[in-house]
């Protein structure tokens, strides 16, 4: 070999590597649906749920008798392609986990091995482990059939009604904590009553707390199986007292979850990921801790074409960002385009009383911060709250 020349397949690798990290990136952004208008990552998404669906589907109707699924060889054939797209997905999905923004800064093994473990990836494993455990041991034909049940896990993915629920209980996670202890309390007080009434006459149904704790669940939760019931008059009186319990009880964690759903789902109209706002230049570069933060934040809205995002003398309320399609905003010296990354709306310290009519041109999406929350991101993250100013500093130079 020359003196100073480099070997052969260092410089061939040299050359694929970034060849292949664009090809993984191309593919983390298929599957994660994050780049606007891409028609293949459309495809390969609704081509998903569709295998998902028609697997789970398949899962329900091959317990049916009559139907004898299970006797078909294209149920066969049906049930075996699902599996091995389900298991590609799974391991390209490994693959480009280096590519999410909260893990693009780590080791590819360790990004790799971070992702394993969160719910989706679990969930990709759980869909396709079983037949895996079937095909090395001996494993439950029927059980296996009624395992492919939890692909429709699946969907929660793509779904911004499964995000929107998620995303009510997390935040109000605290108040019902404090439902299920009060429901806890309830049972328990419930159950030591009738046990003490009931013990003597029904030893066999009342005859421990435990027992007891049975009767207690299903009167509070108004059931009712019928399997367990007092028989003693003071028992009676303490079951009409547990079941009108039970329906106060039961009232408030579905109210707590009801309001905070309607307020998410109003404000996410469609599902933001870490991959959508790392591409926008406010957020760009920005540390895995500081997006972890700023996400929770951001409301999603869509707006059709001719469809005001700001009607003429409303008052700021709401700092906006173009995430896709493109705007009209118009002014005393013309009319304004914004297009994705380009932010209008309040910021902190703004004098104005009120906005420029902002309309869209074609379909867009938009993410919005709220007042209360802007203050809050300006003070844990000035130098990010000093990148929105100057964004909108270039489109509306009176900001």
């Amino acid at each position: 070999m020359r003196k100073g020349s480099e070997p052969v397949g260092e410089h061939k690798m040299g050359e694929h590597k970034p060849a292949l990290r664009s090809l993984r990136r191309r593919i983390f952004d298929i599957l994660e649906r994050d780049l606007p208008g891409d028609h293949i990552a459309d495809a390969v998404h609704y081509i998903l749920i569709a295998v998902v669906l028609l697997s789970v589907g398949g899962a329900v109707l091959a317990t049916v008798p009559s139907l004898q699924l299970r006797e078909k060889w294209w149920f066969h054939w049906g049930e075996f392609s699902a599996l091995i797209i389900f298991t590609v997905e799974y391991g390209v999905r490994l693959w480009v986990a280096p590519e999410h923004p909260l893990r693009k800064r780590l080791k590819p093994l360790v990004a790799r091995a971070r992702y394993a473990v969160t719910a989706p990836a679990l969930i990709d494993l759980a869909a396709i482990l079983p037949w895996f455990v079937a095909l090395i041991s001996e494993f439950d034909v029927h059980a296996l059939l009624v395992l492919r049940l939890l692909r429709f896990l699946k969907l929660a993915r793509y779904s911004s009604g499964f995000n929107a629920l998620y995303l009510a209980v997390r935040r109000e996670r605290y108040a019902l904590l404090s439902c299920l202890i009060i429901l806890w309390t309830g049972v328990l007080m419930a159950a030591t009553a009738m046990y003490l009434i009931e013990r003597n006459v029904q030893p066999d149904k009342f005859g421990s707390i435990p027992e007891a704790m049975w009767w207690a669940i299903t009167t509070l939760t108004t059931v009712g199986y019928g399997d367990v019931v007092p028989v003693t008059n003071l028992g009676r009186v303490v079951g009409a007292i547990t079941m009108v319990s039970g329906l106060m009880m039961l009232a408030l964690p579905i109210a707590i979850i009801a309001s905070s759903f309607s307020e998410v789902i109003s404000k996410h109209n469609f599902v933001v990921t870490f991959s959508m706002i790392s591409r926008l230049p406010p957020f760009s570069d920005l540390e895995a801790p500081v997006l972890g933060d700023i996400l929770p934040l951001l409301n999603s809205r869509s707006f059709d074409r001719g469809h005001h995002v700001v009607r003429q003398g409303e008052t700021a309320a709401h700092l906006f960002v173009v995430l896709q399609g493109r705007l009209e905003m118009e002014g005393e010296e013309g009319t304004r385009s914004l297009g994705p990354g380009d932010v209008f709306g309040l910021l902190p310290g703004h004098t104005k009383a009120s906005l420029l009519p902002v309309r869209a041109v074609i379909k867009t999406k938009i993410l919005a911060i709220e007042e209360n929350e802007l203050h809050m991101l300006a003070l844990r993250h000035p130098a990010v709250m000093g990148r929105l100013a100057a964004a909108a500093r270039d489109r509306d130079p009176e900001a």
